[in-house]
C-alpha cells in the first residue's frame, strides 16, 4: 500500500514555547482506519492541524505526496477531509444543506453535481431528514453529523476525524461506528471513546507526551491494562471487569 501521510522527525511548539511534538515520526498508508489515543495535551489535536496546514511545523510533513507547504494546501484539502472536535468550527453557514453545498460550489461543481453530492452526503451519513434544519436549532449529535455529512461532500482520499463520537447519544453514536466502518478511504481518528476506536479501527497510535509511546494492532494495545494505565487512560469497556452493582 502506498504511503499518504508521511512525517519524519517533525516537530511543534507554541509561541510561549511549550513544545506538543518532537521529533516525531509516523507513517500511515492508503486505507488504513488508524486509531490516536492519549491524554489530554499529548498532541493529538497539534497533529491533525499541521497535516492540514492549520498550524506550522518543522520537519517533514507530506500528505499524498505533497509537502505540507503554502502552495500545496490548496490541493491537499481538496483531498483530505478533516471533522473539527467542535462542530460549531465547521459549521458557519444558515442550514446543513448550504453548509455541505459550500465546497462543492467553491470548487466549481454544477448545480446537479452540487444537489447530488449533498444528498450523497446525506444518505451515507443517514441525516436525510436535517437537509434544510438551520443549524442553530440543532442538538450537538446533530451537529456532529453534519460535520461528517460537509467533509463526505468532497469524496476525500483521508479522512481526519477530532473527537468524533463526543456529544453522541447511543444511536448516533452506533450511526457514526457503522459509517465509519462503510468507509473505504483512509482514516485517521483521534478520540478518547476507546470503544469506538477499538470497533473502527485496526490499528492504534497510543501518544504520551514524549511522542510515540506505541504503535500496534488495536487489539494488542487496547486490552494492555499496565501501558494503558501508564498513559492515564483506562481500559475499554468492552475489555475491563464488570464491577458488581451495590444492593441497597
Amino acid at each position: 500500500m502506498n504511503k499518504v501521510i508521511n512525517i519524519e522527525k517533525a516537530a511543534f511548539a507554541y509561541e510561549t514555547g511549550k513544545q506538543i511534538l518532537s521529533d516525531f515520526s509516523l507513517t500511515i498508508r492508503s486505507g488504513e482506519s488508524v486509531g490516536l489515543i492519549g491524554a489530554n495535551g499529548t498532541g493529538k489535536s497539534t497533529l491533525m492541524k499541521m497535516l492540514t496546514g492549520l498550524l506550522s511545523h518543522q520537519g517533514k510533513v507530506e500528505v499524498l505526496g505533497l509537502e505540507v507547504e503554502k502552495k500545496n494546501l490548496p490541493e491537499i484539502r481538496k483531498r483530505l477531509g478533516f471533522v473539527f472536535q467542535d462542530s460549531d468550527s465547521q459549521l458557519f453557514m444558515p442550514t446543513v444543506y448550504d453548509d455541505i453545498a459550500f465546497a462543492p460550489r467553491n470548487y466549481g461543481m454544477s448545480r446537479e453535481e452540487v444537489e447530488q453530492r449533498v444528498d450523497e452526503a446525506l444518505e451515507r451519513t443517514r441525516i436525510p431528514h436535517l437537509k434544510y434544519k438551520q443549524n442553530y436549532k440543532m442538538s450537538g449529535g446533530e451537529k456532529r453529523m453534519a460535520c461528517i455529512a460537509v467533509v463526505m461532500a468532497m469524496k476525500p482520499e483521508i479522512i481526519l476525524l477530532d473527537e468524533p463520537s463526543i456529544t453522541l447519544d447511543p444511536y448516533n453514536r452506533r450511526t457514526l461506528i457503522n459509517n465509519l466502518n462503510e468507509m473505504s478511504e483512509t482514516k485517521l481518528i483521534a478520540s478518547h471513546d476507546l470503544d469506538m476506536i477499538y470497533e473502527t479501527c485496526e490499528r492504534v497510535i497510543l501518544m504520551d507526551k514524549t511522542g510515540i509511546r506505541a504503535d500496534g494492532s488495536a487489539e494488542e494495545i487496547l486490552k494492555d491494562q499496565e501501558l494503558l494505565e501508564s498513559c492515564h487512560l483506562e481500559l475499554p469497556f468492552c475489555f475491563s471487569t464488570p464491577v458488581p452493582r451495590k444492593r441497597k
